[in-house]
């Protein structure tokens, strides 16, 4: 983990300790724009160039959006949830996530929730039988789901 500075001299923490020169330099763009002055940037381990944006990006935004950095993976987040249980066998958590859970270009066998999709905008655009046993699936890449104890 390192931190940067923008020219504001507001710091960007970066989770990873070595990252390629593309992806960096990106990331120093992104820290100058003024429209971001006051948003908190981390850049998470998974970090590496992306088209425009670097994949790995997480910021707060308050009332400027940049398309291009929208558009580069929108469907992609980070969630965190507090769970009750204390009591978590993580070993059998893992495996039950990794047999129920299709991840990279797999997806389920049979439909896994039954959502109406002939309303979508982008249905003409979509293969909507595959978006179908898509939904609660993982996808690949850098996406991947972590339970951990705090």
């Amino acid at each position: 983990m390192h931190i940067i500075k923008n020219k504001y001299e507001k710091e960007t923490i970066i989770f990873v300790k070595n990252i390629e020169a593309k992806a960096y330099e990106q990331i120093k763009t992104l820290i100058n724009f003024e429209a971001y002055t006051n948003s908190k940037i981390r850049i998470m381990p998974d970090a590496h160039a992306g088209k425009g944006c670097t994949i790995g990006t997480t910021m707060t935004i308050s009332n400027k959006v940049t398309p291009n950095l929208v558009g580069v993976d929108i469907g992609c987040g980070v969630l965190s949830i507090k769970l009750k249980n204390k009591n978590i066998n993580f070993e059998k958590l893992d495996q039950t996530i990794r047999a129920k859970v299709p991840s990279g270009f797999s997806i389920h066998k049979e439909i896994y929730n039954n959502f109406d999709l002939s309303n979508l905008k982008c249905k003409d655009y979509v293969d909507l039988s595959r978006a179908q046993y898509s939904i609660g699936s993982l996808g690949g890449g850098n996406h991947f789901i972590e339970v951990g104890k705090t």
